[in-house]
């Protein structure tokens, strides 16, 4: 994953705040009880760990987290990536649906690269 170029992982920055910001819209019209709440916030907090990690990586700024946050984040991060493949079968070849799913995709395996490594850390 450090053969990313500037430019990528800028991307990957936009991708997570992307989804940070989605997350946080959605989340504010959802019944504070639902399951899907529930869900949602849950996907929100390892977004925001996966930017933080990149940010941490990247930008040498300071990463304070357990980790049991860091293996809850990255099975929620995986998860969300086995998703993306059927979305971008989907999308038009050179669509910007396309581009921005391609950007997700870089976005969260660099994530849990970097989360997986921090995970070995603790060990």
């Amino acid at each position: 994953m450090d053969n990313l170029t500037a430019e990528e992982k800028q991307q990957s920055v936009e991708a997570f705040e992307s989804i940070i910001r989605k997350s946080e819209k959605a989340l504010s019209h959802m019944k504070t009880d639902a399951p899907q709440t529930r869900l949602l916030a849950k996907r929100m907090k390892a977004a925001q760990l996966g930017l933080d990690t990149l940010l941490a990586h990247w930008e040498g700024r300071k990463l304070d987290v357990s980790k049991m946050d860091l293996i809850e984040a990255k099975e929620e991060l995986e998860g969300l990536l086995l998703t993306l493949p059927s979305f971008l079968e989907r999308s038009k070849e050179g669509s910007g649906q396309r581009t921005y799913i391609t950007r997700r995709i870089i976005a969260l395996k660099a994530a849990v690269f970097y989360v997986d490594h921090l995970i070995e850390k603790f060990e």
